[in-house]
């Protein structure tokens, strides 16, 4: 329980410090999702090859909330983002993952809204297993990255993404060398 009250501490100043970021800035797009995921068996690169993709029988569920500006007249945005998940089936534990996020808005309207990449730390309440069942070892603090493709709904508020989520030792930022990558569909909300 130690653990769950961190990450919800931990969480919820994650998501006051980018709701007041964005108070403080008008220009400032705050937006919240739903996500859904399962993890993968291999590293990122063998994720997205289908003729290497084999999924590990764990699952995540999850919130986030985030904040994004223009960076002058240009087609980028820059912001930051708070992801709270919990994770079942073969592991079963919370994870906190506040990345950076430098986003892309295409200039012509289609089915694609924005590509996005973000870099940040990953915090799990419990050493997931997953990684643990890949790598021999692993552990709770570890580097985050996301890239991920956004996809216009019929509401102009609503658009709906698919996302790698990858946590792993950033090429040796961290002792123990391990990681793990998941697919995740998710519903973000503009406000």
């Amino acid at each position: 329980m130690t653990h769950f009250r961190w990450l919800a501490r931990a969480g919820a100043t994650a998501c006051l410090f980018v709701l007041s970021a964005s108070a403080a800035r008008a220009e400032w797009e705050v937006h919240g999702s739903v996500v859904i995921g399962t993890m993968t068996e291999g590293s990122w690169h063998e994720t997205v090859n289908p003729k290497r993709l084999r999924f590990a029988g764990s699952h995540m569920v999850g919130v986030a909330v985030g904040a994004d500006r223009a960076i002058g007249d240009s087609r980028f945005r820059f912001g930051a983002e708070a992801q709270l998940l919990g994770h079942f089936g073969r592991q079963d534990h919370f994870e906190l993952s506040v990345p950076v996020v430098l986003r892309y808005v295409p200039d012509t309207r289609s089915v694609v809204t924005s590509l996005a990449a973000g870099l940040g730390l990953s915090y799990a309440s419990d050493v997931p297993q997953v990684e643990i069942d890949r790598n021999g070892a692993s552990q709770r603090l570890f580097v985050h990255w996301m890239a991920e493709i956004e996809f216009d709904l019929p509401d102009p508020d609503l658009t709906t993404f698919l996302r790698l989520h990858h946590r792993s030792d950033g090429y040796g930022l961290f002792e123990v060398d391990a990681g793990s990558t998941g697919f995740v569909l998710g519903v973000r909300k503009r406000f």
